[in-house]
């Protein structure tokens, strides 16, 4: 079992104020405290994120544990060049996909089914007017579980940018570090993402 860092003094007002150089000193040091902010500040977000992923909330609680012990063993390693926010959020997507890799019986998709068709610079498909889906529908029950099964069938990748962006709404800037990808490769992703899920939606309810 690992070990938290050594009790310090506590000051949960002032450490709420705390600046993330500070937090991350703090982290370097081994301060109680800084261990508590670092819950503080990220557990909640963290954990959401994961259920994401996961779906079994005693999954992503063990995660996030998991990734905040992990980032406060190697804080020393932490070199700044991007935000401790993106580091926990990176380190957060790759252990909620390595849980899901030993997942063989999961269904997704293939690529064939989820690119668009282009022929000639030319979209081959046409979408239907989602002016003929009821407004009513996007709040219904059953449609938002639709929806989340389709994201489900998403390969990791799409997924995990489209739940980043659209559903986390990061910034781009913050998705594209998380993710270590150009701007440009980030949105192609989330666009194809997008175009998968709104064809299972209309062939589902728009008629």
């Amino acid at each position: 079992m690992e070990t938290l860092p050594k009790s310090r003094d506590f000051q949960p007002a002032a450490a709420s104020n705390l600046s993330e150089k500070e937090l991350i000193q703090g982290l370097r040091e081994k301060a109680d405290w800084a261990f508590r902010e670092l819950i503080s500040r990220w557990s909640d977000k963290l954990y959401r994120l994961s259920l994401r992923f996961v779906k079994r909330p005693e999954e992503a609680q063990e995660i996030v544990q998991e990734v905040l012990l992990k980032v406060v063993e190697k804080i020393d390693t932490f070199e700044g060049s991007s935000s401790l926010y993106t580091w926990l959020y990176r380190v957060t997507v790759n252990e909620s996909l390595m849980r899901l890799r030993p997942d063989k019986g999961k269904k997704t998709v293939s690529w064939e089914e989820v690119l668009p068709k282009y022929e000639s610079g030319i979209h081959l498909e046409n979408f239907s007017d989602w002016s003929k889906l009821p407004d009513e529908k996007f709040v219904e029950k059953e449609f938002q579980q639709f929806v989340q099964e389709s994201i489900e069938l998403l390969p990791d990748d799409l997924k995990t940018a489209y739940l980043l962006k659209d559903v986390e709404q990061l910034p781009e800037e913050e998705v594209c570090k998380i993710l270590e990808l150009t701007k440009p490769a980030m949105k192609n992703r989330v666009h194809r993402a997008r175009l998968f899920l709104r064809k299972r939606i209309e062939e589902r309810y728009v008629h």
